[in-house]
């Protein structure tokens, strides 16, 4: 049977309509049963009511029974029980009462009654010794029992007021709630009647049409189209509809087609690179790696790709290698240059790994992370032999330096005759500078050691203030020459620490030259050796020129040397101390820092950890 669509609605809006005084006539029939709860409503009360009123039966017992442990003496016990049975029983009942609190203040009331009973059971049980008459039990009881039973009295009124109270407001309620919803269900079905007289006929389907198409839009389904059987408005509107789908549709394909070929190229390049790259989204999770990183790793691409690198780590110990610190605040950067050994294609080679945060900078949203580990063989081939061309130099350097040494000493020799004062002077000159070449020589194989990892530490229990002495004992003589105050400041009872001793005063030597050259003639050093955390902390602190805020950064680099209006070109170094020194303390797991202000001096420290 055809019905016209605006039969339909108003069909559809008489049934709410009848749904409307259905809704009212159900809310009269509740709201007249809600008359009738304030019966119910008295129960909440009830319940305090009677146990207040058992408290009060129980409260005149223990009162009672006080009375009869004055009067009579021989049955002290079996009164004592009468108390204690009585008292067991109030309790019980406050805490029922306690449970049901239902009145404004009746918490309040609650707490003074609780804090009443325990003084006036206290009173009796710490005074039944001596009490002794009806006088004593005025004194000392009687005013706490009546206390009890006056909070109790107050509390039985408050559940009492409660009771009469609700039950007005549920009857007013009630009266109140049946005229409003009478006029409720009429201005209701008023409302339904009007709009259904008036909402236009064939709209409610071609909207519900545009609805569903609206949402397939929305999900990304451009391939639907509405119907069009009208040319009103709703017509126009579906023809714009359809129009606006066909562009979206071409958009798309267009776009995936992009972003295709974008992500095949941009795949083609980490592919094709020789150092291995790891690329993880937000999640950790492996995104792409590509033939040379899964190689790395000794892990299939497959086996790689969509899984956790956090939980590959834990039994892939190259993994976990490159995501130690992974999870720190700054990912992005150069890490520390640590040399990774790593065996590819059968032999032994040396990889730098790097972090890069890549991040949405409009949304200020990290998208994920890259590792790269870059294949740095060559470059530490040539480092090697390096080191090893400044080691055979410095060996093939040393002997003619000290030859030449020794036969300066033997020209100073007046057996060999004398010389003038120009050839003194020229003699003197000869000789500073082969001490410096031979210092020179000294320091440039001993980093040699160091970076070549030849010599080993020799690591023994040391106290802290020994090495302070081995260090400031062959400078005592500059220290005067030079009318330099030096303040030793050791921290009390430091534990002893396991070091190379001879390194760490080395260290400790070459920042305490470096203090004297660089502070001023009747200067002031502080040498300060103190506990911090698990590690002993030495500073070198002088109040000479300081560093140029530009020298900061590569004082620790090799023949780095700052320069200062204080220091003669001749008493120089070659700039390898802080180098040398600076290896020795990472040798030890510790830190060599500086802190320094221009014409303020400057603070070298270092820590060494209490057990190394």
């Amino acid at each position: 049977m055809n019905i016209k669509i605006k039969t339909q609605i108003l069909l559809g809006y008489l049934m709410m309509a009848i749904m409307v005084i259905i809704l009212g006539a159900t809310g009269i029939y509740f709201i007249h049963k809600l008359s009738e709860t304030p019966d119910k409503i008295l129960n909440d009360n009830y319940k305090s009511i009677l146990a207040i009123q058992n408290m009060i039966d129980e409260i005149d017992n223990m009162d009672n029974a006080i009375i009869i442990y004055i009067s009579d003496k021989k049955e002290k016990p079996i009164i004592v029980n009468i108390f204690e049975e009585s008292g067991r029983r109030y309790f019980e009942n406050l805490e029922i009462a306690e449970s049901n609190i239902t009145e404004e203040g009746e918490a309040e009331l609650f707490v003074e009654l609780r804090k009443a009973s325990e003084e006036y059971e206290r009173a009796f049980k710490n005074n039944m010794n001596s009490l002794q008459n009806i006088n004593e039990y005025d004194s000392l009881i009687s005013q706490k029992y009546n206390n009890v039973k006056t909070k109790c009295y107050e509390i039985l009124n408050l559940n009492h007021m409660g009771m009469q109270n609700r039950r007005d407001k549920a009857k007013e309620l009630s009266q109140n709630a049946v005229f409003y919803m009478i006029i409720t269900a009429l201005v209701s079905l008023l409302i339904v009647l009007v709009v259904a007289l008036k909402i236009p006929s064939r709209v409610i389907n071609p909207l519900k049409e545009f609805t569903e198409k609206v949402k397939a839009i929305a999900d990304k389904r451009y391939s639907e189209r509405i119907i069009i059987s009208s040319g009103n408005e709703l017509g126009l509107l579906g023809k714009s509809f359809n129009e606006m789908a066909e562009k979206l549709e071409e958009f798309e394909k267009s776009s995936i087609r992009i972003l295709i070929a974008e992500k095949k190229r941009a795949e083609a390049i980490v592919k094709s690179m020789f150092d291995g790259i790891i690329v993880l989204d937000e999640k950790e999770e492996i995104v792409l790696v590509n033939y040379v990183g899964a190689e790395l790793l000794g892990i299939t691409e497959e086996n790689l790709l969509g899984r956790n690198i956090l939980e590959i780590s834990k039994y892939n110990n190259l993994i976990n290698e490159l995501t130690s610190g992974f999870s720190d605040s700054e990912k992005s950067g150069k890490d520390k240059l640590n040399y990774l050994r790593i065996v590819y294609k059968n032999k032994e080679e040396f990889f730098l790994k790097y972090f890069v945060n890549v991040k949405d900078n409009e949304n200020d949203s990290n998208l994920g992370h890259i590792i790269i580990l870059k294949n740095v063989t060559g470059f530490k081939e040539l480092d090697e032999l390096k080191s090893g061309f400044i080691t055979t130099v410095s060996h093939e350097l040393r002997t003619p330096l000290s030859a030449i040494n020794m036969s300066l000493r033997l020209l100073e020799d007046e057996r060999l005759g004398k010389l003038n004062e120009e050839q003194k002077k020229v003699s003197v000159t000869m000789k500073e500078e082969v001490k410096r070449l031979l210092r020179m020589v000294n320091e440039l194989l001993n980093l040699s050691k160091i970076e070549s990892r030849s010599e080993a530490l020799r690591l023994n229990y040391v106290k802290p203030e020994d090495l302070a002495d081995a260090a400031v004992t062959p400078l005592l003589m500059q220290f005067n020459q030079n009318n330099i105050d030096l303040d030793i400041e050791i921290e009390p009872d430091l534990p002893e620490i396991r070091v190379d001793a001879n390194k760490i005063s080395w260290v400790l030597i070459n920042l305490l030259n470096n203090a004297i050259r660089y502070s001023n003639q009747n200067g002031k050093i502080i040498l300060s050796i103190k506990r911090k955390d698990n590690s002993i902390l030495f500073s070198v602190k002088d109040f000479g020129a300081g560093i140029d805020p530009k020298f900061i950064g590569s004082i620790f680099d090799k023949f780095v040397q700052v320069g200062s209006k204080n220091i003669e070109n001749s008493k120089k170094g070659v700039g390898l101390g802080l180098a040398i020194s600076k290896e020795f303390v990472n040798a030890h797991r510790g830190e060599l820092k500086v802190k320094s202000e221009q014409g303020a001096g400057s603070e070298f420290y270092f820590t060494v950890p209490i057990s190394v």
